[in-house]
């Protein structure tokens, strides 16, 4: 081995140590070294972190990266910079993305010269006129600044020459609102489209508008409003949210047109520009929408199930015209979906991977209606009900309403959590009983029954399948109100007798069983009295069989009274009832027009 490569080994060792930084296979780059690395023993600490500090967020902005070498001639021993900078690429593992895209910078403190070479694609980067004007600018800063001046002005310089890049590339107009009706990029795109996608320089604009209506879809106030609300999200998830109409995808698929507006506008958060941009297309046939995820947080979260759950809603709005609505409730369940991992949960739901504490809450509501399935009455009611049953049997007992979106989760989950994330329960034993409301949208309703410590001490499984049996009965019928009320009653009778009353079903059932052994036993019992009954005598005529004055035969006629018409009541259809048009359209994995990777979904409509 060479003398510079025992060197260089040794240093890499010592960097290593230093960094202390962990690096994933899935990451967009390695930061296991430091990119300012100092052959020469001139940095001082502060000034090699503070130039890695550079490089890293000239990488986190351009989406290239960026190592600084200072060395000497008895380092290089007689080695061509070139060599070294290929030497230290593949040896740490530099670069950016999957094309490890990079920039390293050898400056030779002995010849007082600067070398910059290009790895992956950062050769279309800049210019090899700017590359060059680099390379001859840093060297004079070596006088007044030394080491550090010369390995700063080549990170200052190229941030320059890449934004310039950037601008030139994009004109720094941002989307259009008026798609395509302005001057073109590309040859039959929209003004925003680059000239040259496979190689535009991807950048960030933190100015761009984060709500693009070409199509018209929307109010300007609520346009405004989206924007705002999308404003105080970026800053609460540090991610982006996008939504986009526009009246023609341009011949492009909808996946493929949503990913190129997200890219050639300078959308995204950090080096990976973690993000979603939901496109609404309403062009004639061709009228869809697709949701673009970008970023590997972004891309995890949005799985298959996810996404037809989260499009199942979405139709239902864009069918019926609802643009403003539907689009104002997608963003809403994308913000649910970083903060909890599922679109559908409230609140008061944990956050992915968080666990809550157990603790009491005594002025919590012991009946909620999120679903606005009761009036005010009759939680009123409900309330005093429940409250008369925990102070006579000394168990808390409440209830839950709540809309079908149980977040990927059972429904004996959903309830088992509410009752522990709310502090329900008395005591060290978390003594109580909680019934769990769950309003199917478009169907009927159904609950399931939460206990703990002394709640369960008479809740049997009979006890708790007639329980819920006698409630799904009323909720079926959409009878809420009566159906709680008759839980609660039973749930009285349950701790006062130890069990539930049967179901009506169960008395219907015993009353047919009845009913039918009555009819074999009369059988059998006629029978038996046809054989002891003795035949009359037979007569002549008909006549002879009448007994004087036991028969009256008078002229009767038919009148036709009208009909009678029974309807039943069908429960309404629900955006959120999962009809909207069969499953997704669902990709985990594409690329748009510049090669960049992202995953998502969608449907026509």
């Amino acid at each position: 081995m060479k003398r510079f490569e025992r060197l260089f080994s040794l240093l890499l060792v010592l960097c290593l140590l230093c960094a202390g930084l962990s690096v994933r296979a899935e990451d967009a780059w390695s930061e296991d070294y430091y990119r300012a690395m100092d052959m020469t023993e001139q940095l001082s600490d502060e000034e090699q972190v503070s130039l890695d500090e550079d490089c890293i967020e000239l990488m986190r902005t351009y989406g290239v990266d960026l190592v600084l070498l200072a060395v000497s001639d008895d380092f290089l021993d007689g080695d061509a910079p070139e060599y070294v900078a290929e030497y230290i690429y593949d040896s740490c593992g530099f670069g950016y993305g999957t094309e490890r895209d990079a920039f390293v910078a050898v400056y030779n403190v002995d010849s007082a010269a600067v070398e910059l070479f290009c790895f992956g694609r950062a050769n279309r980067r800049i210019s090899p006129e700017d590359l060059r004007t680099v390379e001859e600018t840093a060297p004079g800063y070596a006088g007044e600044y030394g080491v550090w001046g010369v390995l700063y002005s080549v990170c200052s310089n190229l941030k320059l020459c890449l934004g310039d890049a950037a601008d030139a590339s994009q004109d720094r107009d941002g989307p259009s609102k008026t798609g395509g009706d302005g001057e073109r990029g590309a040859e039959g795109m929209p003004s925003w489209y680059p000239k040259d996608p496979r190689n535009f320089p991807p950048y960030h604009d933190a100015s761009a508008p984060r709500v693009v209506d070409v199509a018209d879809l929307f109010s300007d106030e609520a346009e405004a409003r989206m924007e705002a609300r999308l404003a105080g999200l970026r800053e609460e998830l540090g991610k982006d949210i996008v939504v986009f109409t526009d009246v023609s995808s341009y011949g492009l698929s909808h996946a493929v047109y949503a990913a190129d507006f997200y890219d050639f506008n300078g959308y995204g958060i950090g080096p990976d520009y973690e993000g979603v941009c939901l496109l609404i297309c309403m062009e004639e046939e061709n009228r869809g929408f697709w949701t673009c995820c970008t970023g590997p947080v972004t891309r995890a979260l949005y799985t298959e199930a996810t996404a037809n759950e989260l499009d199942d809603v979405l139709y239902g709005y864009m069918t019926a015209g609802e643009y403003t609505a539907g689009v104002e409730d997608w963003i809403e369940n994308i913000r649910t979906l970083y903060l909890k991992g599922r679109p559908f949960v409230p609140d008061w739901f944990p956050e992915e991977g968080e666990t809550a504490a157990r603790h009491h809450d005594t002025s919590s509501p012991r009946v909620i209606d999120d679903a606005g399935l009761l009036t005010p009455e009759e939680v009123a009611d409900l309330t005093s009900q429940a409250a008369a049953i925990s102070q006579k049997y000394g168990i808390d007992v409440a209830v839950h309403v709540t809309d079908d979106r149980s977040g990927g989760i059972t429904r004996q989950e959903y309830s088992d959590m509410y009752y522990r994330v709310k502090g329900l329960g008395y005591g060290d034993g978390f003594d109580g009983v909680l019934l769990s409301v769950f309003q199917v949208p478009g169907y009927y309703g159904t609950c399931r029954i939460t206990a703990e410590g002394a709640g369960t001490e008479k809740l049997s499984e009979v006890n708790e399948a007639r329980l819920r049996e006698k409630c799904i009965e009323k909720l079926e019928d959409d009878e809420f109100y009566a159906a709680i009320s008759g839980w609660l009653k039973d749930l009285e009778h349950m701790e006062k007798t130890g069990r539930v009353p049967q179901t009506t079903g169960y008395w219907i059932t015993f009353g047919i069983v009845g009913l039918l052994l009555g009819s074999i036993v009369g059988g059998i019992a006629l029978g038996i009295a046809r054989k002891k009954m003795a035949a009359p005598a037979a007569k002549v005529t008909a006549e002879g069989y009448l007994v004087d004055g036991s028969l009256l035969v008078r002229k009767v006629e038919d009148r036709f009274c009208g009909t009678t018409t029974s309807r039943k009541y069908s429960p309404r259809e629900s955006k959120s009832s999962g009809s909207g048009g069969g499953r997704s359209s669902y990709s985990g994995s594409y690329s748009g027009s510049s090669g960049s990777s992202h995953s998502g979904s969608g449907r026509r409509f």
